[in-house]
């Protein structure tokens, strides 16, 4: 928008494109290089141990949650993040940012002649070492034939060449310097086989990380964190090093400016689009230009610098810096959980006909992606043929389903994001989304503390107004929801409940029990926590129903306050019902009502749950959360998870929990022997509608803005067709 009538030559142009920080061109990366890096992201995971055979039930991210099915009444799956980043998704966010670097990596190597190529294996060779000791002699390295050289990998030859010698310079609020930290380990641990000979694709002494963290002392910073943070500086032999900040504005230009004066890398926890890029090294060059009294021109003379404007993909074009993409890799990694989902749900027998995924925003970088890599499923005859070869042989039940059928056609996709309410003013803010029912309180935003996360030039934003747009797989306010932080740890209990249970039926011993269920951290458990709190808003799920699970899987009053960090006593209480006061009498209502069902027995619970569930069912066909089509058919619904990054239940603790929910095994059993069998066969909630009954449907909605008078006999005829459906 320009504010002013008429052309004025004079005025056009950009504030900073008149100084030595530009911009070249807006090139915003294809779908067919978002999909390569997300490829590649995939082949270091693997290459570094990790498991993704989606027939394998144990390396799957997708998993059944029939207790949280039978709570809200409808089929329900958890997709959580590889077990080697302790669930965090940030740790796809990571490979992402360093499959960019290994794709130049790559592209340098392919470009050498072959005798530089066995130069700098032999370079990789002689560098090896064991407890400081090398490996290879430089005279047995001259003995090998070029045919053996060619038996080493060029992506290891990559990997080493990118992170062996270079820092990587991370700015965080804490996951993803923790995921970043767990990667690099990953390398120093991924054996290489080489003649007669074992040893590692990175030394121990090789790579480095600078974690660019919350101070202890910052408000939106927790104890927990810092001391895991500072656990990972203190491993031996050395890796991390962590420098914190209190004003996150102070984060990513202090980050850039290390990452610069040391010619590392700059990995951002946000992605950063070309605008946000080029006002961070305007600001980060002007401030090394005025700490050391030098000219821009000395600092654009500087290797290191230079060696981390590379990597930027910047380049020097007379003595000014020209700047032509943004960070954007860490979407490109983030794509992987929903690609990994569609192909294990392709690879299954339960197929959906409507799929539909809610995601924590986060920085708002894991919703774009689910958004993007929806998109590209759509749209496979964009992708170049280099790029979809790859596809088909990373993911061959996609490929096999797209020979024949069409995303968006033959199976129906929607995605809906979560965001904090103590931290509305991020994509929320400019999605256009208005919170009426609760108040932001003073709690510390557990989601969204992204610095760009309403900068300008926000791609992830540019992402899904995109795909608003065009395919309305994201539908903008319609689909972004609040959640609380009242109703984040009944969110947290039902995953530890669901999988507790789950331990229960297999007979686990209590003491393994402890061993293999974590609790997730509040961002892990918003999109479950979002999901609920946009059922009981709108009146298609009871408190009753959540309260009788929790019960059911071993939670009373005490276990919980307990489970949820306050002290089991009245003093606990009274905490915990303060805060929730603080969003709202909505919120404190409800944190009320739960306590009071916390503290019945589960018989008195279960007489009064049936009641509630059948107008749940009622109410939900009278007001779904996606349009009528969509949900009628055979729908599974899919939230993700992220993180155990938190702290842990007590040994104690945990184990009145195994004791109370042992007892309601027999009860346990037959909810998730149900919960299969409807799986196998429909939707828990579906009913085949009658084209009255659509056609009732779509008058309503109009109705819905067109007149109250017309809405309320609308809604009166609908509710007789659903209720004469459900048996109301």
């Amino acid at each position: 928008m320009k504010y002013y009538h008429s052309e004025i030559p004079e005025l056009s142009g950009s504030f900073l494109g008149q100084n030595q920080v530009q911009i070249e061109c807006e090139n915003f990366e294809n779908n067919s290089h978002a999909l390569d890096i997300a490829l590649l992201s995939l082949r270091i995971a693997k290459r570094i141990g990790i498991s993704c055979t989606a027939q394998d039930a144990g390396s799957r991210l997708s998993y059944s949650a029939p207790i949280t099915s039978a709570t809200v009444n409808k089929e329900i799956i958890f997709l959580n993040g590889w077990s080697q980043f302790d669930g965090c998704i940030k740790g796809f966010n990571a490979l992402g940012l360093m499959a960019e670097q290994v794709a130049v990596a790559l592209k340098k190597l392919s470009l050498l002649p072959i005798a530089e190529s066995i130069a700098l294996k032999k370079q990789f060779l002689l560098s090896r070492s064991y407890s400081g000791k090398a490996l290879f002699r430089a005279a047995e390295i001259e003995k090998i034939s070029e045919e053996l050289f060619l038996e080493l990998s060029d992506l290891d030859l990559a990997i080493w060449y990118a992170f062996a010698h270079k820092t990587i310079v991370c700015s965080t609020s804490s996951n993803m310097g923790i995921s970043l930290h767990q990667a690099l380990r990953m390398l120093q641990q991924t054996q290489v086989s080489f003649g007669n000979e074992k040893f590692t694709l990175l030394n121990q002494t090789e790579g480095k990380l600078l974690i660019w963290c919350p101070d202890e002392r910052a408000d939106f910073m927790n104890a927990e964190k810092t001391a895991l943070l500072r656990s990972l500086e203190a491993e031996q032999p050395p890796l991390t090093k962590l420098c914190t900040y209190i004003n996150r504005q102070q984060r990513d230009p202090g980050a850039l400016r290390d990452a610069l004066a040391c010619g590392g890398y700059f990995f951002p926890t946000n992605p950063q689009s070309i605008e946000e890029i080029q006002n961070l090294l305007f600001v980060a060059l002007q401030n090394i230009c005025q700490a050391d009294n030098k000219s821009l021109e000395d600092l654009l003379n500087n290797p290191e610098i230079l060696s981390c404007l590379a990597s930027l993909g910047c380049m020097v074009k007379n003595n000014k810096l020209v700047i032509t993409r943004g960070i954007e890799a860490g979407i490109f990694g983030l794509m992987l959980p929903y690609l990994l989902l569609i192909e294990e749900l392709h690879s299954s027998e339960n197929v959906p006909e409507s799929l539909s995924t809610w995601n924590q925003a986060s920085i708002g970088a894991a919703l774009a992606a689910a958004v993007l890599a929806d998109s590209i499923l759509r749209h496979p005859d964009a992708l170049t043929e280099s790029t979809r070869a790859e596809f088909n042989s990373q993911f061959p039940a996609i490929s096999k389903f797209m020979d024949t059928k069409q995303f968006g056609k033959d199976i129906n996709t929607q995605i809906h994001g979560v965001f904090d309410i103590a931290n509305l003013q991020s994509l929320a803010q400019l999605l256009g989304v208005v919170v009426e029912n609760h108040m932001t309180g003073k709690g510390t935003a557990f989601v969204g503390l992204g610095s760009s996360s309403y900068s300008n030039g926000n791609r992830c934003y540019e992402i899904l107004k995109e795909n608003m747009q065009a395919e309305a797989t994201f539908r903008g306010k319609d689909s972004f929801h609040p959640a609380t932080h009242t109703i984040n740890p009944f969110a947290q209990a039902l995953i530890f409940g669901e999988s507790l249970a789950k331990e229960i039926i297999a007979g686990t011993p209590t003491d393994a029990i402890a061993k293999k269920i974590k609790k997730t951290e509040p961002s892990g458990a918003a999109a479950l926590a979002g999901y609920l709190l946009a059922r009981l808003d709108n009146k298609t799920l009871s408190a009753v129903e959540l309260a009788f699970s929790l019960r059911l899987t071993g939670f009373d009053q005490n276990t919980f306050l307990s489970f949820s960090g306050f002290s089991g006593d009245q003093t606990g209480l009274n905490n915990f019902l303060a805060l929730a006061s603080e969003e709202g009498k909505n919120m404190r209502g409800f944190a009320h009502h739960m306590m009071v069902m916390l503290g019945w027995n589960l018989s008195d619970l279960e007489k009064r749950v049936k009641e509630e569930k059948r107008q749940s069912n009622i109410r939900y066909w009278e007001s779904p959360l996606d349009d009528i089509e969509f949900e009628s058919k055979l729908l599974l619904t899919c939230l993700y998870l992220t993180g155990d990054n938190t702290a842990q239940p007590g040994k104690d603790l945990v184990q009145a929990l195994v004791k109370a929910c042992e007892k309601n095994r027999e009860q346990i059993r037959s909810i998730v022997a149900q919960n299969n069998s409807a799986a196998r066969h429909s939707n828990r909630m579906a009913f085949k509608p009658s084209l009255l009954f659509l056609v009732a449907n779509k008058f309503n909605r109009f109705a819905n803005s067109a007149a109250a008078g017309i809405d309320k006999k609308t809604k009166t005829f609908m509710n007789t067709i659903i209720r004469r459906k459900l048996g109301g």
